[in-house]
């Protein structure tokens, strides 16, 4: 809530403050840092960033803390909401919970997400129309689209596992994202589409940062990131790979001089300087 009473700096126009800074930089760098070899360490930077941020601009005394949805979600059980009572969503301690029922068309869910339970502004907690407004790339009510069987499923431990068996960047970051179909689960789609179903903030691609619970959500892909380099550190403190281009796993990789930037909001850096949590750039450890 800070950031959105502090003028933005990005230069992005539509941005109001400085939460919307980081919103318009993730809008106007995607696609280009999805289904990328870059998009682990692209949004380990991002997400520092937007830590530094607080701390620096708002006084924040404490670390980016991250949602373990696989610890919250109940596989065997689909339809489950109990992930929905987590502590994150409660109203007076968290972020707020669900949005008001409304059911999409074919025009407003493109991808046929099935399931959702709402879709509108969300009703309670510290982010209502009344309290928080999403102003770029125009100004609307934060909406979210709980959909328990995505999220269940999606969010998994089996899943966790099977993206810490990875036996090296390339495979890493490929498994995290997965595939671009709903047939197939990815850990890094439960959180978006969990979440954001098909008509909330945090399952539109391009303004998914508009969701104050993205950069949970993303605490917990670099949470996890930071333990598979635990696995291996010698060798995975050095190491990147996968495609500059989206989905061009045949194509030119990325390599350790790779560079990423976020626009104004933080320096142009070069990916090596992003795979040591506790070195010259990076200062944090879970």
């Amino acid at each position: 809530m800070c950031l959105a009473s502090k003028p933005a700096i990005s230069g992005i126009e539509g941005a109001i403050n400085r939460f919307d800074d980081f919103q318009a930089v993730h809008s106007s760098q995607t696609p280009d840092i999805h289904w990328v070899g870059h998009f682990t360490l692209w949004h380990r930077y991002f997400v520092a960033t937007y830590e530094k941020a607080l701390r620096e601009e708002c006084g924040y005394t404490g670390g980016q803390p991250y949602w373990d949805w696989s610890a919250d979600a109940e596989p065997q059980n689909p339809t489950s909401t109990r992930i929905f009572d987590s502590e994150i969503w409660q109203p007076d301690t968290g972020f707020g919970g669900n949005g008001v029922k409304v059911d999409p068309t074919p025009e407003t869910n493109p991808f046929g997400v099935e399931g959702g339970t709402g879709g509108g502004c969300v009703t309670n907690g510290p982010f209502t129309p009344d309290k928080f407004m999403v102003n770029f790339p125009e100004p609307h009510c934060l909406k979210r689209d709980f959909v328990p069987t995505l999220i269940n499923v999606w969010a998994d431990q089996k899943l966790v596992d099977k993206v810490m068996a990875s036996k090296d960047y390339t495979g890493f970051a490929r498994a995290v994202e997965g595939e671009a179909t709903f047939a197939v689960p990815n850990i890094h789609g439960s959180g978006h589409f969990g979440v954001g179903g098909a008509l909330g903030q945090a399952g539109d691609a391009n303004n998914s940062p508009g969701e104050p619970v993205f950069y949970l959500h993303h605490g917990n892909i670099d949470h996890i990131f930071s333990m598979w380099q635990q696995k291996d550190l010698k060798n995975r403190l050095h190491q990147v790979g996968g495609p500059i281009i989206p989905f061009d796993y045949s194509g030119k990789n990325v390599t350790l001089d790779f560079e990423v930037g976020l626009g104004k909001l933080a320096p142009t850096v070069k990916l090596r300087d992003l795979l040591d949590t506790q070195g010259k750039l990076l200062c944090y450890t879970y």
